[in-house]
C-alpha cells in the first residue's frame, strides 16, 4: 500500500486548482502565439524601403597580340571589354508589398576582353519590381568605390590644359598616378616604359575624346532613354544613414499603372562603358601598341520606395469601429478581427463581385459579374495620427491612393456621441493633406444592432442616437451631402442596402 501511494503521490497532486492553473497558461500561451502569428504576417508586409542600386562596371579591354605559325610578330589583337549591365524598375500588378524587394540590387559587370579580337560579353541587368501604387524618389546619386579610384584621373585626362601643366609621377602626385593605374592596362613587365613613351600622351588624347563623345551622346538622349541617376544630383549620404525621409534629389515618379511587357521599364543606373583593347590605340607611327583601358564604373544611386496601396473603396475610422469584420462582409477577405484596439497593422484588401442586379456574389455563384470593386481595409487612426503618433503616418499615406472613403464609426453603446469620431478622423485626414477628408462620401454607423436591444425606451434611445449622428454628418461636412447608413457588420444586418450604395460614390483622382 505504501509503495501505491508513493507512486500516486504525483498524479494526486493534479486536482482542481492544479487544473485552473494550467488552463491559464494554456490560454497565455495560445495568446502569445497568436500574438507572434500576427506580428509575423504583418512583417511580411513593407510600405516603405531605402534601396542601393549599383550598375555594373564594364569590363577591361585586353592587351594582346595575334600569335600562329610562321609569324613572329603579329597585330595587335586585344578585345573590347564587355559593358556593365544596367538596372531597371517595373510595375507588377501581381505583388502588393515591398517585401521582397532587396535593400541592395547590384547588377552583372561586363566581362573582359581577350585575344583573338574577342570581346568581353555585357553585363545581365538587373530588374527591381515594385507593386502598382509605389512612389519612387531618388536620393541622390552616390560615388561607387570604381568611380571613387579613376574620378581623379579622368578628371584631369578630359582638360587638355591639365595634361600640359602637370607630370603626373608617384613621387609628387601620388593620388592622381594610383588613379592613372586604375584607368590603364599594361602588357606584362610594359608598366613603367609605357607612359615615358612618346605616343602615350596621344593615346592619353584618344581617351579623352571618346570620353568627350560619350558622355556627349548620354546628352543627347530622349529623357525617357535617360537614366535616373544621371538626371539626380550627387548626394554624400552613406546608403545606411538614408531614410525613406531623406531630401529629394530631383527626381521622383509616381507609378500609377503596370508596366507594358514589351518594355524593360523606368532605368534607374546604366551601366558602365566597357575598356578599349589596344587595337583602339593604334597610332600611324605606332603599330603595337602595349596598353588598354580599365572599364569605366556604373552608376549608383539611392532609391526611396513609398507604397500607397491603391483602391476604389478605402475604410476609414478610429480603431476598433468594426472596419475589419465589414471587410470580411463585403469580400473574401481574411482579414483579422478582434474585440481590441490595432488589430489591423496594415491595409487590408478585398475584391467585392457584383452582379448584374447590384447584390453581392457568393463563392459559388453561377451568376454572371457586372462590376468589381476593390475596398481597402484602413488601420484605426488616432488622435494626431497626422503627426505620425501611434504609426499615423504609416497608415494615412495609403489613404491617397483611394479614390472614395467610407468612414466608419462605432454605434455601440459604450460610444455615446459617435459624432466627435468623425471629427477625429476629419481633422487628421485634413492635416495630414488637405483636401483629403473631401474623398470620405458615406458614413457607416457600424453596430447598430446592439441599439435596438431591450425595451421600446431603448429603441427610441437608439434612433435619437443616429438621428443626432445624422445631424453631426450634415454640420460637419456642409455643403455637401454624405449619406450615413446603419448597419451590423457582425449580423450581416442592412449590408445589401450598403453595397447598392458603394458603387455610386464619387470618385476621386
Amino acid at each position: 500500500m505504501a509503495c501505491a501511494r508513493l507512486w500516486r503521490g504525483p498524479f494526486a497532486a493534479r486536482g482542481p486548482c492544479a487544473l485552473r492553473v494550467r488552463g491559464v497558461a494554456t490560454d497565455a500561451h495560445v495568446k502569445r502565439k497568436a500574438d507572434m502569428a500576427r506580428n509575423r504576417k504583418a512583417r511580411h508586409f513593407v510600405d516603405t524601403l531605402v534601396v542601393e542600386v549599383q550598375a555594373g562596371h564594364g569590363g577591361d579591354g585586353c592587351v594582346s597580340f595575334h600569335r600562329e605559325k610562321y609569324v613572329q610578330i603579329g597585330p595587335a589583337a586585344g578585345g573590347h571589354g564587355g559593358a556593365g549591365g544596367d538596372v531597371y524598375l517595373r510595375c507588377d500588378p501581381s505583388i502588393h508589398s515591398l517585401a521582397r524587394v532587396p535593400k541592395r540590387v547590384v547588377a552583372q559587370n561586363g566581362t573582359h576582353g581577350e585575344g583573338g579580337w574577342l570581346h568581353g560579353r555585357g553585363g545581365r541587368a538587373a530588374t527591381i519590381h515594385v507593386p502598382v501604387g509605389t512612389t519612387v524618389r531618388s536620393l541622390g546619386w552616390t560615388t561607387n568605390e570604381r568611380l571613387a579610384q579613376a574620378q581623379p584621373y579622368l578628371a584631369h585626362v578630359q582638360s587638355a590644359r591639365a595634361r600640359k601643366a602637370v607630370t603626373i609621377d608617384v613621387a609628387t602626385t601620388p593620388e592622381l598616378a594610383h588613379s592613372r593605374s586604375c584607368v590603364w592596362r599594361h602588357f606584362p613587365r610594359f608598366e613603367e616604359d609605357n607612359y615615358e613613351r612618346a605616343h602615350f600622351a596621344a593615346a592619353e588624347a584618344k581617351l579623352a575624346q571618346e570620353l568627350h563623345a560619350y558622355r556627349a551622346m548620354l546628352r543627347h538622349l530622349p529623357k525617357a532613354q535617360q537614366s535616373v541617376a544621371s538626371q539626380s544630383r550627387w548626394t554624400a549620404c552613406e546608403p545606411r544613414n538614408a531614410t525613406a525621409r531623406t531630401a529629394e534629389a530631383g527626381w521622383s515618379l509616381d507609378l500609377l499603372d503596370p508596366t507594358p511587357p514589351s518594355e524593360p521599364g523606368v532605368l534607374l543606373a546604366r551601366g558602365g562603358a566597357g575598356g578599349f583593347g589596344n587595337p583602339h590605340f593604334l597610332l600611324e607611327r605606332y603599330h603595337a601598341p602595349k596598353i588598354a583601358t580599365r572599364g569605366m564604373p556604373g552608376e549608383s544611386l539611392l532609391l526611396a520606395l513609398e507604397y500607397k496601396q491603391p483602391s476604389d473603396v478605402g475604410l476609414v475610422g478610429l480603431p476598433n469601429a468594426g472596419k475589419s469584420t465589414l471587410l470580411r462582409c463585403l469580400s473574401r477577405a481574411d482579414a483579422e478581427v478582434g474585440s481590441y484596439s490595432f488589430t489591423t497593422l496594415r491595409p487590408n484588401l478585398g475584391v467585392m463581385h457584383l452582379g448584374a442586379d447590384g447584390r453581392l456574389l457568393g463563392a459559388h455563384s453561377e451568376q454572371p459579374e457586372s462590376q468589381r470593386l476593390r475596398v481597402a481595409d484602413m488601420p484605426g487612426l488616432i488622435e494626431d495620427a497626422s503627426r505620425d503618433r501611434g504609426l499615423g503616418h504609416d497608415f494615412l499615406r495609403h489613404m491617397e491612393r483611394c479614390s472614395a472613403l467610407v468612414a466608419v464609426v462605432d454605434m455601440g453603446p459604450l460610444n455615446p456621441r459617435p459624432g466627435m469620431d468623425l471629427v477625429i478622423v476629419r481633422r487628421e485626414l485634413e492635416a495630414y493633406r488637405a483636401g483629403l477628408s473631401d474623398r470620405i462620401a458615406l458614413v457607416v454607423a457600424n453596430k447598430a444592432d446592439l441599439l435596438g436591444e431591450g425595451s421600446s425606451s431603448a429603441r427610441a434611445e437608439a434612433q435619437d442616437k443616429l438621428a443626432k449622428l445624422r445631424y453631426d454628418v450634415d454640420a460637419l461636412f456642409a455643403p455637401r451631402t454624405v449619406p450615413v447608413v446603419p448597419i451590423s457588420a457582425k449580423l450581416r444586418l442592412n449590408i445589401d442596402r450598403l453595397v447598392q450604395q458603394l458603387p455610386r460614390l464619387p470618385r476621386h483622382d
